[in-house]
């Protein structure tokens, strides 16, 4: 996908150098009356994109009430590259042709790289992700005592094993434990920090 065809289709450039693990959300309305048809085009595309390199799960977030309205998937790849593959394929363009009766307006797509997709407000994966220098100091407080607590538990069963390896299963240990459980907590915990216009902006 060219730069020129993202900007037409509301999509944000995948950024340069995503050697580590990409979210993409990607946002369509759909017709009023056609959310079941929709619902089976969302099965046919997660089916397809589940069967990629590097893919790494898929989110579905539906409207919160009545017809017509925003669907956000969420996509986990591990690498831009992978990602790329997925988003250029002959297939997805052929779902995406099968999406087009039943959808409103152009799709919108937001990349999230790096830190950033630790940042993801669970069930708002649109919101844009804190300033970095929050993120790099939540990060911190969160993964050195996480990591010292995995040393502590594992260090005497690994005690006898060299350094290199002793590193590998901890980090083995310690980055899915922060990707999937602590991060999401810590995030909602204190989103009124890390999202304070969003604060604001409620009612």
């Amino acid at each position: 996908m060219s730069r020129e065809d993202a900007g037409a289709r509301g999509t944000d450039p995948l950024p340069k150098g995503s050697d580590g693990p990409v979210t993409t959300t990607v946002t369509r309305r759909v017709r009023p009356g056609h959310e079941a048809s929709y619902e089976q085009f969302l099965q046919g595309i997660i089916a397809a994109a589940t069967q990629c390199p590097g893919h790494l799960g898929v989110e579905v977030f539906r409207p919160a009430s009545g017809p017509g309205g925003e669907y956000r998937i969420v996509y986990r790849f591990d690498t831009g590259e992978h990602l790329r593959a997925w988003l250029d394929s002959d297939e997805h363009a052929a779902w995406l042709q099968r999406a087009e009766p039943h959808v409103i307006g152009p799709m919108r797509t937001q990349f999230v790289t790096g830190l950033e997709s630790w940042f993801t407000l669970p069930g708002q994966p649109a919101t844009p992700p804190p300033p970095p220098y929050k993120m790099a100091i939540v990060t911190w407080a969160t993964i050195f005592p996480l990591i010292t607590l995995v040393v502590i538990v594992i260090g005497p069963v690994i005690e006898g094993l060299a350094l290199v390896p002793r590193l590998a299963i901890t980090t083995a240990l310690t980055v899915p434990i922060m990707t999937w459980i602590v991060m999401p907590r810590v995030t909602r915990l204190l989103r009124g920090w890390l999202y304070p216009h969003r604060q604001e902006q409620r009612p």
